[in-house]
């Protein structure tokens, strides 16, 4: 057990020691960093620096890799990786490539804008605020209790008055044919299996003892009459994640908007006027 203490020891002595001697060594290369070179810079590649911070980034994260020192070849190494980055970068740039290529000038301008709108905090009574201006926005999906007939192609369909009837007791008249539902009340999700995502759209504006129909259901037409619908109230503690999220959203596209709003006052744009409404 004294071994193993000892040896733990001495291997937390030897990553502090590794670390110092990384730091002291950034310090020399930038005591000497020759001239030309600006304070706190490594290495000036174009007009670009790469600063002594990124390079100690990049010795420590080597290191801690490898789990050994490195030695002044392995620190010039990765110096020069750093260098060939970006010049590979550089070249990038001047070639259009990140203008000319459609996905990589979208990665591009993601990156961006996620760093022009990252670092908002949504507190809670703005969070609040929110949920409480929109709380149907966040409530459950309701749950419909619906009647259906089917009437084939080519029928003649009965008045308005006959269609309610035979939705209303469930009995399907030739030549209307049943439509086989739970006589409960279904989220819309488990409607749409039975009835198809069209139907569901419809039935989602309906007030209960509405008659839907006709509607298309591959060659015959669908009638339904909406029987029931239920829709519980959202409490905001079941839903304060998604009220956060929203209210993150907006913050974002708030901050985005400002951003467009400079960029537009600094960088002059011209459009044709035959391309303006």
């Amino acid at each position: 057990m004294k071994v193993t203490n000892l040896s733990s020891a001495r291997l937390a002595w030897l990553s502090v020691l590794a670390g110092g001697l990384l730091a002291g060594a950034a310090l020399l290369w930038d005591s000497w960093r020759g001239p030309g070179l600006p304070a706190g810079s490594v290495a000036l590649v174009g007009e670009h620096t790469i600063s002594r911070e990124e390079w100690l980034r990049a010795l420590q994260s080597v290191q801690g890799d490898s789990g050994r020192a490195l030695d002044a070849a392995a620190r010039a190494r990765i110096l020069q990786r750093l260098v060939d980055e970006e010049l590979l970068f550089q070249h990038a740039l001047a070639s259009g490539l990140v203008r000319d290529e459609p996905g990589l000038r979208k990665t591009v301008i993601a990156a961006l804008v996620d760093g022009a709108t990252a670092g908002g905090t949504t507190d809670e009574a703005a969070t609040r605020a929110l949920f409480d201006r929109q709380p149907q926005r966040y409530a459950p999906q309701p749950r419909l209790r619906v009647a259906a007939l089917l009437l084939p192609a080519g029928a003649q369909a009965p008045d308005a008055a006959l269609l309610r009837s035979a939705l209303e007791q469930g009995q399907a008249t030739a030549p209307l044919l049943p439509v086989t539902l739970p006589d409960t009340a279904l989220p819309v999700s488990r409607l749409a299996q039975y009835l198809g995502g069209g139907a569901v759209a419809a039935l989602q504006s309906a007030q209960p003892g509405q008659l839907l129909g006709p509607l298309p259901a591959g060659d015959a037409q669908l009638y339904l009459l909406l029987r029931e619908r239920q829709q519980d109230s959202p409490h905001y503690e079941d839903v304060a994640e998604a009220v956060r999220s929203d209210l993150a959203r907006q913050q974002a596209d708030a901050a985005l908007a400002r951003l467009l709003e400079q960029l537009r006052r600094d960088i002059p744009v011209k459009i044709a006027p035959d391309a303006q409404p």
